[in-house]
């Protein structure tokens, strides 16, 4: 018997591969499964798995419409070519000219919004047409995806889609058996920043912080875990991080395919970002290895940190707050470090497992598919 044919559709072969590949492996028992991404990173974990990989170029971060009609004419072949019984489109140009290819070959499909990201920050013209396109083309969207009710909320209040179509779910999962840890870590203290080096993901008040601290705390570390993003206009650039290290404030750990040595030796996870998240997968990955957190009291980050349970909430882009957290997790005992710990690898057991996600993209795929 021939499998049903899905898609999972994205602008980064990154991001589909560190969030998505456990979804993507589990469905590939029922179905056949394409990955239609950029080739923008290592792809030989699909070696080992029936995934097909389709290749296609997304211009990001770029506005010129006619790139962006060139995307939706070619996104518009393959699926015709391909057959598709479904598809998941992931981020802003997928789920805009995704859906509208999806939607002229009737196709079902659901738009997955990861997080509202850099262009729904701002209240400026690229935020409107981004409006007025996510409006136009989640028409005939079988569902649209949320990883936090905030931004569900935001989508429905601006009568961007149908409130009947607009579902939460717990974020992407994440893989409580491989994220684990092995005990907790030794000294010194070390607090760990992990993601794309964005101002807007909190990079900078966490060196500000760190700045600081150190004075009073000259044993403690400050790390930063992950790649520059030179596309992006709210970039830290390659200078700029050099300058912060050689002041001795931070060490810059570079990139890796494997966090959790990291996280393993970290004492405490920070994100004091800003950046419209969806539910941010460090924050989720840290806590699953048994690793308290601080995180900004803001869309996505407070579905992670349970306040004073599994971590703290601090005020956004308040210097302030973050330091107070940072001099309050320095200063409390031992024990109830391991406890923060201990309560959130069971809140992401209980909510956000990998597996309560699959259940939900199988239920969608038994309805639509």
């Amino acid at each position: 018997m021939t499998k049903r044919k899905i898609a999972f559709v994205g602008n980064d072969a990154v991001s589909m591969m560190n969030f998505r590949l456990g979804v993507m492996k589990a469905l590939t028992q029922e179905y056949e499964v394409v990955m239609v991404t950029p080739h923008n990173c290592d792809l030989s974990p699909l070696k080992d798995t029936s995934i097909r990989f389709i290749p296609i170029e997304v211009d990001r971060k770029g506005t010129n419409p006619l790139k962006d009609y060139h995307l939706y004419r070619k996104l518009k072949q393959l699926y015709r070519n391909e057959q598709f019984d479904f598809i998941f489109h992931f981020t802003i140009k997928p789920n805009i000219y995704g859906s509208m290819a999806a939607a002229a070959l009737r196709i079902n499909h659901i738009a997955i919004v990861p997080g509202l990201g850099y262009t729904f920050i701002k209240r400026n013209l690229l935020f409107h047409l981004s409006c007025i396109m996510h409006k136009y083309a989640l028409r005939k969207t079988n569902e649209v995806w949320f990883l936090n009710q905030d931004d569900c909320d935001t989508f429905t209040r601006w009568k961007l889609i149908a409130a009947d179509k607009a579902h939460v779910i717990p974020g992407e999962g994440v893989n409580t058996d491989f994220f684990y840890s092995h005990g907790t870590p030794e000294k010194p203290f070390i607090f760990l920043h992990c993601g794309r080096m964005l101002r807007s993901k909190g990079v900078e008040l966490f060196v500000q912080a760190a700045r600081e601290l150190k004075p009073d705390y000259p044993k403690v570390r400050w790390q930063l875990l992950g790649p520059f993003d030179a596309d992006n206009p709210d970039a830290i650039g390659p200078e700029e991080m050099e300058e912060w290290v050689r002041s001795g404030v931070v060490e810059y750990l570079g990139v890796t395919t494997d966090v959790r040595p990291f996280l393993e030796r970290c004492s405490c996870l920070v994100l004091p970002s800003y950046y419209m998240e969806g539910v941010p997968r460090s924050l989720m990955e840290a806590a699953a290895m048994e690793r308290p957190l601080i995180a900004t009291n803001t869309v996505g980050c407070k579905d992670v940190v349970v306040d004073g349970m599994n971590g703290w909430l601090c005020e956004k882009k308040s210097l302030d707050s973050l330091v107070q957290a940072m001099r309050r997790m320095i200063e409390i005992p031992p024990e109830q470090l391991v406890a923060m710990g201990k309560a959130g690898r069971e809140r992401m057991i209980a909510h956000f497992d990998e597996r309560i996600i699959i259940d939900i993209y199988k239920k969608a795929l038994n309805a639509y598919a």
